[in-house]
């Protein structure tokens, strides 16, 4: 059901979230201090790659994943790398991450496979940082169990919205 809205949605993206406000780097910079520079960047449900952008300002590499072609296509189009995966799919990836980034598309998946699988992929002192609509965070947090709350921060994303903003690292790490 998402991934067709998005497939639809996929031409216009760009030009409609600017024109309402939304920018990715806006929920990160609030969190830098507590992030700091990384090496290994992947950002679940990259879309375009405006979330990319965002990730590659604190990461020396990144790379999407995101199941939706013509979204996929675009990312590269902006010179990045991209898996073709959905986001419950994280470990079939056979490489490591010190941040592991969900701007807004944890909403749209089944946060339990997202979470067990970037409980696979992160490397030892990894971050996940996560926006959440305010009415999914409890489901996002039980889901997501077995990490630790480093920083949560309520944030205006665009025309009114509200996101929960969340930093967690692995309960274990």
């Amino acid at each position: 059901m998402w991934l067709e809205y998005f497939r639809k949605w996929a031409r216009s993206y760009d030009r409609e979230t600017k024109t309402y406000g939304y920018e990715p780097w806006k929920l990160l910079k609030h969190f830098l201090h507590d992030i700091g520079r990384r090496e290994r960047g992947l950002d679940v449900g990259c879309g375009t790659g405006r979330s990319l952008e965002a990730l590659a300002r604190i990461c020396r590499k990144v790379a999407g994943v995101e199941p939706v072609e013509k979204m996929a296509r675009q990312a590269e189009a902006r010179g990045f790398e991209v898996l073709r995966l959905r986001g419950e799919e994280l470990q079939k990836i056979g490489e490591k991450f010190d941040l592991i980034t969900f701007f807004a598309s944890i909403d749209y998946m089944d946060a339990g496979m997202a979470a067990r699988g970037c409980l696979k992929i992160l490397a030892p002192g990894g971050l996940v940082f996560l926006t959440v609509e305010p009415q999914n965070e409890q489901r996002v947090l039980e889901a997501f169990r077995d990490f630790k709350v480093v920083k949560r921060r309520m944030a205006r994303a665009y025309e009114g919205q509200r996101y929960v903003c969340l930093l967690l690292s692995a309960a274990k790490s």
